[in-house]
C-alpha cells in the first residue's frame, strides 16, 4: 500500500523539463595535405607508382583499368573513371594528354602530432597518398586539401593505397568523383 501511495505521489508531481545547452557542432577542419618528406621510405614507392600510372591515365581503358581494380572494377565505376579522364575541361586531358611534360608530387595527410606521427606512419606496412600532376613548369600551387585535389582544374590527382604487407608489394589507384 505504501508503494502505491508513493507511486501516486510521484505521478502527481509536476514534470520539470531541463533543457541542456548543446553547443552547435563546429565545422570540421579539412585534413591538410603536404608533400612527403624526401627521406620518407614511401616516397620512392609512390614515385614508381606515378611513373607507371601517368601514361596509363593518358591511355585507353585497357591501360588504366588494371590500376583501378581491373576485373573487380564495376561497370558504373569504369564509366565514371572513363568520363573523368576524358573531360576536356579537366586537368587529366590538359596535363596528361598528348604526352605533354608534367611535374608530379606525392602528397600525404598531415597527421596530428607532428613529426612523431609521421615517423609512426612511415613504419606501417600500408600507406595512402595523393599523386598529383600539373603541366611542366606550372606555377600553380599544389593542393593542400583533398577538396582542392578533387577539383581537377589545375591538377590531375588520384588517391593511391599501397601495401608492403605481403611478399609482393601491391597498390591500387582510386579516382573519386569530386564533391558537389
Amino acid at each position: 500500500m505504501a508503494l502505491c501511495s508513493t507511486f501516486a505521489l510521484l505521478c502527481a508531481m509536476p514534470v520539470v523539463q531541463a533543457q541542456l545547452a548543446i553547443p552547435p557542432a563546429e565545422a570540421a577542419t579539412p585534413s591538410r595535405l603536404a608533400p612527403l618528406a624526401s627521406d620518407s621510405p614511401w616516397l620512392p614507392r609512390f614515385d614508381a607508382v606515378a611513373a607507371q600510372l601517368r601514361p596509363a591515365l593518358a591511355g585507353s581503358e585497357a591501360q588504366w583499368a588494371p590500376h583501378f581494380g581491373g576485373q573487380w572494377l564495376t561497370a558504373a565505376d569504369r564509366a565514371r573513371i572513363a568520363a573523368l579522364l576524358a573531360r576536356s575541361d579537366a586537368a587529366f586531358a590538359r596535363t596528361l594528354g598528348g604526352g605533354a611534360a608534367a611535374d608530379h608530387v606525392v602528397l600525404g595527410w598531415q597527421p596530428p602530432g607532428g613529426s612523431d606521427a609521421f615517423a609512426a606512419l612511415a613504419d606501417r606496412p600500408e600507406g595512402d597518398a595523393i599523386l598529383c600532376w600539373r603541366a611542366a613548369g606550372s606555377e600553380a600551387a599544389w593542393p593542400t586539401t583533398l577538396a582542392e585535389a578533387e577539383d581537377r582544374q589545375a591538377h590531375a590527382c588520384v588517391r593511391v593505397s599501397y601495401s608492403v604487407r605481403f611478399e609482393t608489394p601491391l597498390w591500387r589507384a582510386f579516382l573519386d568523383a569530386p564533391a558537389d
